[in-house]
């Protein structure tokens, strides 16, 4: 015998190797094992929520896929279901399971000794007494349950467990990783979100819409996603980020509240996601609670932080985030808040940007709120928006990685904008609303709107910053046919320039805007010469881009006054040096004067194949699209290959120009014009209708998709498709939902769907738009 070798029931001596001196006391210590774990506050046992699991299908096959792993960490945002995952997960698996919830814990060790059933061991420690404990079994499984607040002790804790127990695995759930060699971060983040678009057969098949409509029917058995709310149910989960907790606490609000109702006061605040069941723990029967539990755990400069991006209400990048915070490199703070799963960052096209869930934004936004930064963060923005501006103000057109910058906070450039005049600040809101002048977004045009514009121009400013705003005012007139007011801005912009500034850039620009000014409503002669005097200074100054936009704005002026000929070198020119430059959509606004210039010269077929290359490289911006779509419709018009294609092309441009009042110059109006009358006349009366209401019905970027498809489907393609499936497409074409075509043909939305997606397959379409047109063609 050894000294230090007793039983671990009564404490006697025993051999070496041995834990009991006799089997009474090994029957007495399992007795006593069973009675701790009946009596405990805190069971082992993996919990069994009483409400459904929903979707994540794919995280519990991935789970079961790193079965073999010994060290696994859910890592995610409060709320976003870490828990009913690991528990689902731990469910399936038939060996031996201790549950650890770690939430109410202030010592890892002793709570992991609870729940393994270890008992103390003479002479050596609580870790060591788990450890003996848990190697009894052939292939446990620890779960440790919100470990964020016991972090490191966590981390030591298991390090330990995993080298004294080859056989064991561990399964960790925390708001950030444990940071051990071995171990596998698997990220859970939102749930699987519809379209905002979505009808109700296809919201449906998305586990955010699912898991709303699932909670929503516990509270109010008569809850239904339908076509009367399917929009707003999809934009009450998008708000929401896709997040579990979020979603379940906004659909116990249905009894109360509609979908509607719902989204209308996620804008105001994180009040409404409160209630939730009375059988969950404190920090998540709110959102506010669930996420400030995290936010407490921050240290002071995270914190500041945190409260300071909330107030952008917007994506944002390293060098905004450093402004923002008050730091030279706010890189460390950024990577913090990741790892804790209160920042998401966004990987596009080489470029990384950051943004916090909206329900961690409207938390921290109150936070900032009470701690008056909100002020402090609008100040500093204002400087950021300035500090990208004023070294472009004086340019032709501001370098394209400037815009590009600007286009991805373009909700900064607002909040600055709206800070300055706040303030009255004139000179610095001047260079806000250029920034705006330069922005667009995939939803909207590129310019500041007139209001912001005359106001800014109504107040005192310095006369470089007065010439730069005459000059974009007059390019947002010429746009909207407004060409008496684009000449007299134009023409005030070039007075201020000619009294002393003499900015080849905004010179330039002036002339250029005042000679298609001229062409239109003064003389041409006069035209010409302006055009030729912003051309040789560009040519003098070296900016290719500049030189780019006047030549192709020169050639463009030439098309309208019937004189192709001498505008094409001039757009071959602008093309060349546009392409030199790597600026691809850049193209656009030249490629449509090329297909302008090959309409005039009656070669439709080269043009179909110009106005197709500008929607492609314009697609970034499809709001500046619509000159594209109508090009190619007057294209097919001339080829007289698909007249149903071009008028519901023509429809679809139209909207756009009539929602941003974009005026057609007379020229470009007169071949529209004349385009309808030739459809019209040509297409059959019994789809003429049906040609005319799917422009009308489709989106700018289901419009864009249409003009791209190359090949219209022939009329003998209906063979391929069932009766069914026939019938269900007519119905596509008449605009009803597929819960409406399920109600008339009595079967399900699913079922629509599906026959509307084999009839688009077999027919070689690629959207609901493009069977409603093929639809109506077979109408007789």
């Amino acid at each position: 015998m050894t000294a230090d070798a007793a039983c671990v029931t009564c404490g006697n001596p025993i051999a070496e190797g041995r834990r009991y001196c006799s089997n009474a006391c090994r029957q007495r210590a399992y007795r006593e094992r069973n009675s701790a774990r009946g009596d405990s506050p805190s069971s082992s046992a993996v919990p069994t929520p009483l409400d459904t699991f929903v979707g994540r299908r794919e995280e519990l096959a991935a789970l079961s896929r790193l079965a073999g792993e010994r060290l696994v960490s859910l890592v995610g945002p409060a709320g976003a279901g870490k828990t009913r995952l690991a528990a689902q997960h731990a469910g399936r698996r038939t060996d031996r399971v201790w549950w650890t919830a770690l939430a109410p814990a202030s010592d890892v060790d002793q709570a992991i000794h609870h729940v393994v059933g270890a008992h103390p061991l003479p002479g050596r420690s609580v870790r060591e007494a788990v450890i003996a404990e848990v190697e009894r079994h052939r292939r446990p499984l620890l779960v440790l349950d919100n470990c964020e607040h016991l972090l490191a002790s966590a981390a030591d804790a298991v390090q330990d467990l995993l080298a004294g127990c080859p056989r064991l695995r561990v399964l960790v759930t925390s708001r950030e990783p444990l940071r051990l060699a071995g171990e596998q971060v698997f990220a859970v983040g939102e749930l699987e979100l519809p379209p905002a678009d979505a009808d109700v057969a296809e919201a449906v098949r998305h586990d955010a819409v699912v898991l709303f409509r699932d909670r929503a029917v516990s509270v109010d058995r008569s809850f239904e996603v339908d076509a009367s709310n399917v929009a707003d149910v999809v934009a009450v989960c998008r708000s929401l980020d896709g997040m579990p907790l979020a979603i379940e606490l906004a659909a116990r609000r249905v009894p109360v509240l509609s979908p509607a109702e719902i989204a209308a006061r996620l804008s105001t605040g994180l009040a409404v996601l409160a209630g939730g069941p009375r059988s969950v723990d404190d920090r998540h029967r709110t959102l506010r609670a669930a996420i400030g539990w995290s936010y407490d755990l921050l240290p002071p400069r995270e914190q500041a932080a945190s409260r300071r991006l909330a107030v952008l209400g917007a994506p944002f990048d390293l060098g905004v985030a450093s402004a923002v915070c008050g730091v030279p490199d706010a890189l460390d703070l950024l990577t913090g808040l990741e790892q804790k799963s209160l920042l998401v960052a966004d990987r596009t096209g080489g470029h990384t940007t950051f943004r916090q869930l909206e329900s961690v934004r409207l938390y921290c936004h109150e936070r900032a709120v009470e701690s008056d930064d909100v002020s402090l963060v609008a100040d500093r923005v204002v400087e950021w928006v300035c500090s990208v501006v004023e070294p472009e103000i004086s340019s032709f057109f501001p370098a394209p990685s400037l815009v590009l910058r600007l286009d991805r906070h373009v909700g900064l450039v607002e909040l600055a904008a709206a800070r300055t005049a706040e303030t009255g600040d004139w000179s610095r809101h001047a260079l806000t609303i250029v920034a705006t002048a330069w922005t667009s977004t995939p939803r909207g045009p590129r310019g500041a709107p007139t209001e912001l514009l005359h106001r800014a121009l109504s107040r005192p400013l310095p006369p470089a910053y007065r010439s730069v705003l005459a000059v974009l005012a007059a390019m947002h007139h010429r746009l909207r046919g407004g060409w008496h007011v684009t000449r007299r801005f134009a023409t005030e912009s070039l007075a201020i320039e000619g009294a002393g500034a003499g900015r080849p850039g905004t010179t330039a620009r002036a002339l250029e805007v005042l000679a298609s000014a001229e062409a239109h409503i003064g003389d041409t002669a006069l035209a010409r010469r302006l055009f030729d005097e912003a051309a040789a200074l560009l040519r003098d100054s070296g900016d290719k881009l500049a030189l780019a936009i006047v030549l192709n704005s020169y050639g463009w002026t030439l098309v309208q006054h019937g004189e192709p000929e001498p505008a094409a070198p001039l757009v071959t020119e602008a093309l060349a040096l546009v392409r030199l430059l790597g600026l691809p959509h850049m193209l656009h606004p030249v490629l449509h004067t090329a297909g302008a210039i090959a309409l005039a010269r009656g070669n439709c077929d080269e043009a179909v194949e110009v106005f197709r290359e500008g929607l492609v490289v314009g697609s970034e911006h499809p709001a500046d699209q619509y000159y594209d779509l109508e090009g190619l419709a007057l294209a097919l018009v001339g080829t007289g290959s698909d007249d149903e294609r071009a008028l519901s092309l023509l429809t679809a441009a139209s909207a756009v120009r009539t929602r941003y009042d974009f005026r057609a110059e007379p020229y470009w109006q007169d071949l529209l014009d004349e385009a309808r009358a030739v459809c019209r006349a040509r297409i059959p009366a019994a789809r003429l209708r049906a040609a005319e209401s799917t422009g009308e019905r489709m989106s700018l970027a289901q419009a864009i998709s249409y003009g791209l498809t190359t090949q219209p489907v022939t009329e003998d393609a209906d063979g391929a498709i069932s009766a069914r499936e026939r019938h269900v497409a007519t119905l596509v074409a008449e605009g009803l939902t597929n819960r409406q075509i399920g109600q008339r043909l009595g079967i399900s939305p699913h079922t629509v769907a599906r026959h509307v997606t084999h009839a688009r397959s077999k027919l070689g379409l690629r959207s609901r738009a493009q069977l409603a047109v093929w639809a109506g063609r077979q109408v007789t």
